[in-house]
Order: C-alpha cells, then structure tokens, then sequence
C-alpha cells in the first residue's frame, strides 16, 4: 500500500521514539493470525494492522507523538500490514533502543467501528515492548490526617533507588492491582500484600 504524504490529520506519519526506564511507553494490541481480509481505514484499504492500545503518560511514545488507536503500518522500515501480533512485537524488540514507527491516527469514531468490543476481544497485548526491572521499595509508612472530613488514614512511601517517588493509600494500589488484572489477563501475578505488611 503506497503511502499518502499529504499533511492531514489522518495521514501515514513517522514517530521516532527513544526508550528511556520505563521501556517505549505504549501496548501494542491486534490479531494473532497472518493476512487476513482488507479493511478501509480512512478511506484507504489495508491488511488488518495491529494497533496502539495504550500510551503511558509522560512516556517515550507520548513525547514522541505517539496516540491511543494508532495503527501501525510499518516497524523500523519493514511493512507490517497483516502481520500477526508476535511478529509485530519482534520487530520491536529487535530494534534497540530507538524505534521507528510509521502509523496512521484515526478517530475515535473509526477506532470504535475497527475494534468495536475491545475491551471484550482475545487480541493479545504486548506491554511496552520491553520490561525493565525498576528497584521500587515501600519502607515505610504514615499517618495522615484530613481536617476537611475527620479522617485519619495511612499512606505508604514509595521509592525508587533510594529517592522518593510519592506517598500513596492502600486503596489506590488495591485499583491498581484490579486494573493490572483486566489489562493482563494472561499474566500470573503475586498476591497482593495485606493492608499492614509492617505488623
């Protein structure tokens, strides 16, 4: 499929994006099988393209212009249109540290029609292209108090090679454990600790 170069808001474009410590900074999500039938994605026909299903806040991709519901057309220079979801992947990861993507952004309208029932699909997603291991620890913790509504509580410090990151309740690690699940449904994850893994 030849590209459009023309400078509209749906046109082919190329996002270079450097990994920092936190990977690239995007899920990648689509089909599992090769090939597959020919699509319209704004107004132009193309084998099924895995696309961009998440984008981390203040990561690699999102300062790189990245966009939730990209489709990607093409990893470091090599056409990925009807690829299956592994090989996508590999490409990735294959690339070092800085990648080149050529993706078409769509609306939310044409994301709904492509991918209807996301949330309830079996595409599988890739997190980030690539994990990196970070030192996070939580050492310690402590009371606080909320003179608007009365209430005492306790937030956990969190750190990450020995600084600071912030404080946070349980309440806000029990959501993200529940949103992880959904998420990666596939994935083991440990048990989550109980509320005073201090006592």
């Amino acid at each position: 499929m030849s590209h459009d170069d023309s400078k509209t808001p749906w046109a082919p474009r190329v996002v270079k994006i450097v990994k920092t410590e936190t990977g690239f900074g995007f899920n990648v999500r689509g089909q599992v099988s090769e090939g597959g039938q020919l699509k319209s994605i704004n107004g132009e026909l193309y084998a099924p393209l895995q696309h961009v299903s998440a984008v981390l806040d203040g990561g690699a991709a999102e300062v790189a212009g990245l966009k939730k519901a990209d489709r990607i057309l093409e990893v470091n220079g090599v056409n990925v249109e009807g690829a299956t979801h592994r090989q996508v992947v590999d490409h990735i990861k294959s690339g070092g540290d800085v990648l080149t993507l050529t993706v078409i952004s769509v609306s939310q309208q044409e994301a709904d029609r492509l991918e209807p029932n996301e949330e309830t699909t079996n595409f599988p997603s890739y997190d980030y292209s690539e994990k990196r291991s970070l030192p996070i620890s939580i050492p310690d913790y402590e009371y606080k108090y909320n003179d608007q509504t009365g209430e005492r509580f306790v937030v956990y410090n969190i750190y990450m090679a020995g600084r600071q990151l912030c404080a946070r309740r349980y309440k806000e690690f029990s959501n993200l454990n529940i949103n992880l699940k959904k998420e990666f449904m596939g994935f083991s994850f440990p048990k989550l600790p109980s509320k005073w893994p201090f006592a």
